[in-house]
């Protein structure tokens, strides 16, 4: 009896490989959105597991933290691998693969967030509004590295607080030990493998 076609490819696995190579706006984010939701609604080769190659250097904490949220949210497993630089937020987008890795010669940054100031002026309760927008935007930090980094290595007590505040750069070894990746190694594109980019 001839499995039908759709069943087919469900079961077939079919790898997407997301290439996000650029500063995190919230232009930057809805194009990974986008690109996840067509990868995993694709009506010939779905997504079963979207690989995101990541090399950022930060940016916007609010696109930040919707990437996360949204990667989280998709049904299909999602992977992360630290090509050459993962700074600043995008540690947060980094740190929503279910599993994570980073080339040899790579390295994470953790350092204290900042607010961009459009306006000339700003009076004291604006000044405070922002102020605890930035300590909840540091909770929010610490929160997702407690979540993701203990679900690796569980019995490390970390004070990521601390990392983030005093500007650290962590290499691939370290990321290792904190939890932040399950293994180094070097990012290899499957041959067979869908691939989209957002720039």
């Amino acid at each position: 009896m001839k499995m039908p076609i759709a069943a087919y490819l469900w079961e077939t696995e079919m790898i997407h490989i997301v290439h996000f190579m650029t500063d995190v706006t919230v232009a930057s984010v809805s194009s990974l959105m986008d690109v996840c939701l067509k990868a995993i609604s694709s009506p010939n080769q779905p997504a079963s597991e979207i690989r995101i190659y990541i090399s950022s250097k930060g940016g916007d904490t609010v696109a930040g933290f919707t990437a996360y949220n949204f990667l989280k949210s998709l049904p299909v497993k999602v992977k992360t691998h630290n090509l050459s630089n993962v700074e600043s937020i995008a540690n947060v987008i980094f740190m929503a693969g279910s599993e994570r890795f980073a080339n040899p010669l790579s390295r994470f940054l953790l350092h204290p967030l900042h607010w961009g100031f459009a306006a000339p002026q700003a009076d004291h309760l604006r000044l405070r509004e922002w102020a605890a927008c930035l300590d909840d935007d540091l909770q929010r930090f610490v929160q997702v590295m407690n979540i993701e980094a203990l679900a690796v290595a569980p019995d490390e007590q970390i004070d990521w607080a601390n990392l983030i505040t005093s500007a650290t750069i962590i290499d691939p070894g370290r990321a290792t030990e904190l939890g932040m990746i399950q293994n180094v190694e070097a990012a290899t594109i499957p041959t067979d493998s869908i691939r989209w980019w957002v720039l």
